[in-house]
């Protein structure tokens, strides 16, 4: 008799499981507007001759940086355009495009652009420095700060 009333127990609480009942949650989350900034390459113009007529175009770099889909963004370089040695000033320009003729912005942009994916986005900068510039010899250098502002 004991072990009909442990089988009668067992099938009662099976049985007690087989109804359901449900409840609804949400699952949320905040997808932010925000661009960072993946790589940087420097601009090394190399020799530069202060007798040669011709200017030195040879610097060449980039920004690369990833936004939010959608999201507005512009870029800028904060500098000075001046190369120092620590005694003589070499001054350059940066610019938007190979032709050398967009300077690159060097604080907050006017008119954004949207990033159509969060890929990465290459910003290609072009580098200038004028020709016949009265310095010593040396190297010279000038730390300045890719920005992407959104």
């Amino acid at each position: 008799m004991g072990m009909a009333i442990i089988l009668t127990m067992t099938f009662a609480s099976a049985s007690a499981l087989a109804d359901t009942d449900t409840g609804a949650l949400d699952v949320t989350a905040t997808v932010i507007s925000t661009c960072r900034v993946a790589s940087t390459s420097n601009i090394a113009f190399g020799d530069y001759d202060p007798t040669d007529p011709a200017d030195n175009i040879a610097g060449t770099g980039y920004g690369r940086f990833r936004c939010t889909k959608s999201t507005s963004y512009g870029t800028y370089i904060d500098r000075t355009n001046t190369m120092t040695d620590g005694t003589d000033n070499l001054t350059y320009e940066l610019y938007s495009d190979a032709g050398r003729s967009s300077v690159y912005p060097s604080a907050s942009v006017g008119t954004p652009s949207s990033a159509a994916s969060n890929a990465v986005i290459q910003a290609d900068i072009f580098g200038k420095i004028a020709a016949l510039q009265n310095v010593q010899a040396g190297s010279y250098t000038e730390s300045v700060t890719f920005t992407v502002e959104y």
